[in-house]
């Protein structure tokens, strides 16, 4: 039998790097949902992070001359005397965060086709981004599940689903506890995000600039100084499924190897392996920022 040379045996570096800055393009124009919505480290070492946890903020009152300046996560000092601490539980703990290894990968039984055709090759980098950009969301939705925020459980009334109520009830539990009011996510799946367009003390067809968008586009940008972001990735115990409302700075995620390619042909398949890896991790940095709301669907 006659052998026959399979040009695709041979990958050189230039392509294997074109092809990994394709991926890395395509993940930062299509990136996940929620990692714009919490705190990002990046280029980080070792398989560990640990996030730090600092006090909301405070400030002393009447200090004597030559008296140390007292740093916030001194608790010691009476509120109601010279000297008094006047913020909130400062914490300056940390919070581990563990990274771990994503991989997707395609076979590609030509691979002199991907090298000449410019589509077939934007069309294999943009699934495997998309492929990385869901594993970061899984993550992130996965670290608030494991999470325990300080507010749990705002249900939302009956089968209503997610209603005005329960925003509301939200909204006041972070401001309860001094959450800044910047930044704010609202983390609802598709079916809740339904419901607050047919809620129509929300939504109504003569009432303003809220309604027009949500009427022309079939979506709500911003409630209640949330930024309001839909995932299909929810988690859900029977007809009951956990939305988050939360600030920026309560959860994090950790990113350490950036977007790695491989590109290697494989005999027993007659077809070339085009892989991507990545290091990343997602925790709940601090409780009191994170509210869940769970939905009746």
């Amino acid at each position: 039998m006659a052998l026959i040379a399979n040009a695709g045996t041979s990958v050189s570096n230039a392509f294997v790097t074109l092809f990994g800055d394709d991926v890395k393009h395509a993940y930062q124009q299509q990136t996940s949902n929620l990692l714009n919505s919490i705190r990002v480290v990046r280029n980080v070492t070792g398989s560990v992070y640990k996030f730090n946890t600092l006090t909301k903020g405070g400030t002393i009152k009447d200090k004597a001359r030559f008296e140390d300046i007292v740093v916030m996560s001194d608790t010691s000092k009476s509120l109601t005397s010279p000297g008094a601490y006047t913020g909130g539980t400062a914490q300056n703990a940390t919070v581990s965060c563990t990274l771990s290894n994503y991989h997707s990968g395609e076979y590609v039984q030509t691979l002199d086709e991907i090298k000449v055709n410019i589509d077939l090759r934007s069309s294999f980098a943009t699934s495997m981004a998309s492929a990385m950009a869901r594993a970061t969301d899984q993550a992130v939705v996965a670290a608030l599940d494991a999470g325990t925020p300080t507010t749990i459980k705002y249900t939302a009334q009956g089968a209503s689903g997610l209603n005005k109520a329960a925003l509301l009830e939200a909204h006041e539990a972070l401001n309860a506890l001094d959450v800044p009011n910047n930044d704010r996510v609202l983390l609802i799946s598709p079916a809740a995000l339904t419901d607050i367009l047919t809620d129509t003390t929300l939504i109504s067809a003569s009432d303003g600039q809220l309604s027009n968008i949500a009427l022309s586009t079939g979506y709500v940008p911003n409630l209640f100084g949330f930024r309001v972001v839909t995932s299909n990735l929810l988690t859900a115990d029977s007809v009951v499924r956990k939305c988050y409302a939360f600030q920026k700075q309560s959860m994090g995620a950790a990113i350490g190897k950036d977007i790695n390619i491989n590109v290697s042909y494989v005999p027993q398949k007659a077809s070339t392996l085009i892989s991507s890896e990545m290091s990343l991790g997602s925790v709940m940095i601090d409780a009191d920022g994170v509210v869940e709301l769970q939905v009746t669907e």
